[in-house]
């Protein structure tokens, strides 16, 4: 009996226990963000989230608009063009997404050689750039908000069709690009540095027509300077930078919402242990205005903690 009644107990706590999806990539940066985001959670705020891995934003995002997924995950430009159903989703609008956190900045740009001879984006004119991209429209939208920083247009460059960001990768690898996008800090770096030599990135324009140029394909993306040390940053170097944000349909309860956003806030600590990119994130910064409404299970936590800036 006293099995029986342990067995009933456990299927009631179970059953008890909400379960919430969390709409990723299936590999690279922003799954581990997923991954980190899910633990914590799950460990922290009395339910229960999983991870739902997919191709990309383009494919979890109908679903989290719809409320068949709780919560997605993607960039801050990326979440703009989710929103309004433009490039990455052409004509499919998602308008019942909701701002839930501003989570790590995420620093990037364009990477050549070491002994390269080119020292601004400028300098690119008339070279082989990566572009295309059919299999991930974000690296179009990146190449062309570089360019448009430097006052360049791809038809001022050589494009160098490639579908995806590992073909950027090793085109660049095999120099049949001046240039590919790179992440500050990620192992493509290193790898390139084994195959090529030092790489270094160039910096970008932060005067505000260079800026406010570049938004128009990267929406709220800045300018930003970062100190010599890092791989590919020799001397202090200005980056393009945008922020990873949490999401989730405005149908959400409050209640679920406001336990993620108080379990990620409270817990900043077990967040960092999860991975290195977690490294700049700042509970106080969560509630930064990006331009996509916030859902009301967030505004109250927020401010409950006296971080809210008073935008809905």
């Amino acid at each position: 009996m006293k099995t029986i009644a342990l067995a009933l107990l456990m299927i009631s706590t179970a059953a008890s226990a909400q379960v919430i999806g969390l709409g990723t990539t299936q590999v690279g940066a922003t799954f581990q963000l997923a991954t980190g985001i899910a633990k914590v959670v799950s460990d922290k705020a009395g339910v229960q989230m999983r991870t739902q891995p997919m191709a990309g934003a383009a494919q979890y995002a109908p679903l989290v608009n719809s409320g068949e997924i709780e919560f997605g995950i993607a960039n801050a430009p990326e979440l703009h063009y989710l929103v309004e159903g433009r490039v990455i989703v052409e004509g499919r609008k998602n308008p019942e997404l909701r701002m839930v956190a501003r989570l790590v900045p995420w620093y990037n740009g364009f990477v050549v050689k070491g002994d390269s001879p080119f020292k601004s984006l400028k300098d690119l004119r008339g070279q082989p750039l990566p572009y295309g991209f059919t299999g991930n429209p974000l690296g179009k939208v990146l190449v062309d908000g570089y360019l448009a920083n430097a006052g360049l247009t791809v038809s001022d460059v050589r494009p160098v069709p490639v579908p995806s960001f590992p073909r950027m990768f090793d085109a660049f690898k095999q120099q049949q690009t001046a240039t590919s996008i790179a992440t500050l800090g990620s192992s493509q770096l290193k790898e390139w540095e084994v195959a090529l030599g030092t790489v270094r990135y160039l910096p970008f324009d932060d005067s505000p027509p260079a800026v406010a140029a570049m938004a128009k394909f990267i929406p709220y993306g800045y300018v930003q300077e970062v100190p010599a040390g890092a791989t590919g940053i020799p001397a202090p170097t200005k980056l393009l930078v945008y922020d990873y944000t949490l999401w989730t349909n405005a149908k959400v309860s409050p209640d679920v919402v406001g336990k993620v956003v108080d379990a990620l806030y409270s817990n900043a600590a077990a967040v960092k242990e999860t991975s290195p990119l977690w490294k700049e994130f700042d509970p106080k910064l969560m509630s930064k205005e990006l331009g996509v409404p916030y859902h009301p299970g967030a505004i109250k936590v927020y401010q409950a903690k006296g971080i809210w800036p008073g935008k809905k």
